[in-house]
Formats: C-alpha cells, structure tokens, sequence
C-alpha cells in the first residue's frame, strides 16, 4: 500500500481594496489521492466542508466555524470524535493547517515586488508549499492548488522555488495544469485546477482563507465604527470599497494612518 502526503491550497480575499489576502493550506495523509469520498460521511457526523462561496454568504460564520476548527482542534489535541472515525474508515489523516494573512501594507509592498496580483499568489502559495515538502519524506507528495487568477502556466514558478530539479509539463489549459518530477526517489506532482474546491484538502483550505478573511473584516469595520458609529460595514470588494473609503477619509486623515496601510492598490 503506497501512502503519500497530499497538500492543498486556496485563497480569500483576492479581489478586495480593502482588508487582507488569505492563502490557506492543508496537509493530509492517505492511501489513494481522490478525498471527496469523505465529504459524505463528514456531512452525516455533522461536519460540512465545501465551497467556501458557497458555505458563506454573509451574516453568521457558523457554518465555516464548524468545517474550520474541527479538524484545528484534532491537530491541537482536542479530540473529535466524530471526524476522526470517518478519517480512520477511509484511511486518512490530517496532518496540517496553515494559513497566511497579507494585509494591505504587506500586500502593496508585495505587489511592487512582483508587479501582479497572480505572481503574488503565486509566490505567497509556493512558499506555504515548500515549507510543508520540507517537513514531510514521504516518496510520493500530490499539491492540489486552485487556480492563481485564471493562471494557466506555473513552470516558471515551479522551477524557481524547485531549481535544479528536471519538471515535466503534463498538461497546461483552462482546466488545470499538471507538473511531475522525480527527485531523489520521491514523486512530486503539482495540479492547479479551476474550480479545485470539488477536492477536499482545496475545499478546506478554501473555507480556513475565507473563515481568517470574515474575522479580519470583523476587526476592520468593528474599528472603524468606534470612530464613526452609523458607518455601514463593508466586505472590501471594490465598488463598495470606495463609498467605505470615502466616508473614513476624514478619521484616517485625523489619526495619521498611511493609505498604504489601508488601501490595496489593486
């Protein structure tokens, strides 16, 4: 029985002006590389992991909340029952959560670095990734990443964070891009897929992005309100962004705070 390691990543937060870009990863351990057999009997103990689109759509987080520190509490010793029996009928294991929080500063300065949103992401995810390979030796390793802003070709990227090692393009379209090498005996293999949520390590890694983001957004407009109380809450996204930043010029003039700090370029 062969065992691999399987990582998977996705992000929140790419298309706002306002509050942070998350990237999550999940790290699992497994017999065979298909895990969407697990969202079934998850969702019967009462454990739903999905789209995080389509988990939230604003007002209450229970239902991220849930998906989200489930599985955190077993990789910090609490136990839960109920997901770690379906983990063990399927042979599975979870082995990590990870996430990175950008916030506007961090992300503008980024974006100077790297001249595009989806080269940051890029950069941001393969980071997370190569720290994870660092820490596992297991033979064979699968990375299952949702698409980096309709992105379609990751060879550059691959090669910059992996030099020296010979990567082999299997496919490269709309649907995903495939990457292989071998090195020193043990199998690598990258897919960056559209629409990667229908995979359950993407799935999860999209829901703890999505959970950070809504908790970060919680934070800004909680502070923001206490400067001007009928300020209406924003999500970020641009349009509305700029009515939000419009109606805090005046406090952010009043308390020094650099645009920088608050305003993500693109």
């Amino acid at each position: 029985m062969t065992i691999m390691v399987i990582l998977g990543t996705d992000e929140a937060g790419y298309g706002p002006n306002l509050g942070p870009l998350v990237v999550s990863l999940t790290a699992w351990e497994a017999d065979a590389e298909d895990l969407s057999l697990l969202f079934e009997p998850l969702k019967r103990a009462g454990i739903t992991i999905g789209d995080s689109k389509k988990l939230y759509h604003g007002g209450s987080l229970a239902a991220l909340e849930t998906g989200v520190l489930m599985p955190w509490r077993i990789l910090h010793g609490d136990p839960v029952p109920e997901f770690e029996e379906v983990l063990r009928q399927h042979h599975v294991r979870l082995l990590d959560m990870q996430y990175r929080l950008i916030e506007p500063e961090e992300f503008n300065r980024l974006l100077d670095q790297f001249d595009s949103k989806g080269s940051l992401l890029s950069h941001v995810t393969l980071h997370l990734i190569a720290q994870q390979l660092a820490a596992h030796t297991q033979d064979n390793v699968l990375v299952l990443c949702d698409k980096h802003g309709g992105r379609n070709r990751y060879l550059d990227i691959l090669t910059e964070f992996f030099a020296g090692e010979f990567i082999q393009v299997v496919q490269e379209s709309r649907e995903k891009s495939v990457y292989r090498w071998t090195s020193e005996g043990r199998h690598r293999e990258f897919r960056f897929l559209a629409k990667g949520e229908g995979h359950l390590p993407i799935a999860l890694a999209s829901m703890l992005s999505k959970y950070q983001r809504e908790l970060a957004m919680l934070r800004l407009n909680a502070f923001w309100q206490t400067h001007i109380p009928d300020l209406q809450p924003t999500a970020g996204y641009p349009e509305d962004a700029k009515r939000f930043k419009q109606q805090i010029a005046h406090v952010q003039q009043h308390l020094g705070i650099a645009e920088d700090h608050v305003w993500r370029k693109r």
